[in-house]
């Protein structure tokens, strides 16, 4: 006899991956219509939340996507500067200074 976790164990992955992706996801979206604040590049595979971009994707990854789990990172990203990668590391080295 199978267990359970035998019988489903490929819809169990599959049901994770796709919940996995719409969390990654869930944090692109807010990026969509931004810009660096600096440069104003728009494309969002360059862009991150400063200072917190990190801890926001790390959480994002673990957290489940109601609205109730999400206020921690919600706050996160309102209290996050926009920036693209370049203008990230420039202003790490003291190269720029926020506008």
């Amino acid at each position: 006899m199978q267990t359970h976790y035998q019988k489903y164990k490929e819809t169990i992955k599959k049901v994770a991956r796709r919940n996995y992706s719409k969390r990654v996801s869930w944090v692109n979206k807010h990026l969509d219509t931004s810009s660096c604040m600096q440069c104003g590049e728009s494309e969002t595979i360059c862009l991150k939340f400063h200072p917190h971009d990190a801890e926001i994707r790390k959480k994002s990854k673990i957290t489940g996507i109601n609205t109730d789990a999400r206020d921690e990172i919600v706050k996160l990203i309102e209290n996050s500067k926009i920036l693209c990668h370049n203008c990230w590391i420039k202003l790490d080295n003291d190269l720029i200074e926020l506008l």
